[in-house]
């Protein structure tokens, strides 16, 4: 009887430890969990945050198959608001072009879909890490905003680690399109940003395809590869120091590894660019029309475009 006890036991630590791997790097169904195309966006900002707070805890993947689906305000931020809050260990997965996500209404300063940002709100310089956003949409073109700031974005984090962005097209939003800032080991790859800060003029900040932040910390780095900017309002693609709008959060400078690889920009009010960049690297990018340069640098050290090193 006693061997029997033993191997049941064996055999229930096994199936646990089974159990326990699958729920680590499980695929959870958005429409299994309320995240559906016939929804209004209250619905799927609730049902698909919910599901987003539950995977994080042990870390997983969400699929969310093809349809439009409706987002809207489901949280308020420093500045402006936003539909979701991203949690580290959390990955996002679509069905390409065919999964469509839309954040909707009007707001007063600027809706973000996906957002991270606990150092301004908070106060705490907590990372967003180990997340992957690959194969859908973000189509903006149903919000609106009173007042243009910052906000608005398709993705708006601060202070990142580890995050990876695959075959992921943004347009038509308020403000930036991929706009996150202190990035470390993270990759942009074959994004394509169109139409984005649709609610700014051309003497706004922000307002851009691409926009990266720095001037955290020492170790930031992100690589932008094979994307695409196109009929943004401000840049395609650029990167700033955060210390010219907060110098005592962002003080750190002469830090940072930026490379933008075989990016394409067209159409934007300047094509490549930074403002207060160091360590900036554009090479191989291609430049179509532009509305008033090709490229735009200020304030820049260590930078260079296309082989050609800048003052």
């Amino acid at each position: 009887m006693k061997k029997v006890w033993i191997f049941l036991a064996i055999l229930f630590c096994a199936a646990l430890l089974i159990f326990l791997l699958s729920e680590r790097d499980h695929t959870y169904v958005a429409s299994d969990y309320g995240v559906l195309p016939g929804n209004n966006g209250s619905e799927n900002s609730k049902n698909l945050q919910d599901l987003i707070d539950r995977v994080s805890v042990k870390g997983g993947t969400i699929f969310i198959p093809q349809g439009e689906y409706l987002f809207c305000q489901n949280g308020t931020q420093t500045y402006g608001d936003h539909c979701i809050k991203m949690r580290s260990n959390v990955s996002i997965l679509g069905s390409g072009d065919q999964t469509i996500l839309m954040p909707v209404g009007e707001s007063r300063y600027g809706l973000d879909l996906f957002y991270f940002n606990d150092y301004l709100d908070h106060g705490k310089a907590d990372y967003l890490e180990n997340c992957r956003f690959q194969d859908f949409v973000i189509d903006a073109s149903g919000t609106s905003c009173e007042t243009y700031t910052s906000a608005g974005k398709g993705f708006m984090f601060n202070l990142f680690r580890n995050c990876h962005w695959r075959n992921v097209t943004v347009k038509f939003t308020d403000a930036t399109g991929f706009g996150v800032d202190c990035p470390i080991n993270s990759t942009i790859v074959n994004c394509t940003a169109i139409g984005c800060g649709k609610a700014a003029n051309e003497d706004a900040t922000g307002a851009s395809g691409f926009g990266i932040g720095y001037g955290f910390t020492e170790g930031e780095s992100i690589e932008i590869r094979d994307c695409i900017a196109r009929d943004n309002r401000i840049f395609g693609f650029f990167f700033e120091h955060q210390g010219r709008f907060d110098p005592q959060r962002y003080a750190l400078d002469n830090q940072g590894d930026f490379l933008v690889t075989a990016c394409e920009a067209d159409n934007n009010l300047y094509n490549f660019g930074g403002i207060s960049a160091c360590n900036l690297i554009y090479r191989e990018c291609s430049s179509g029309t532009f509305r008033a340069r090709e490229f735009f640098f200020e304030d820049c050290v260590n930078c260079e475009y296309n082989g050609v090193r800048l003052p």
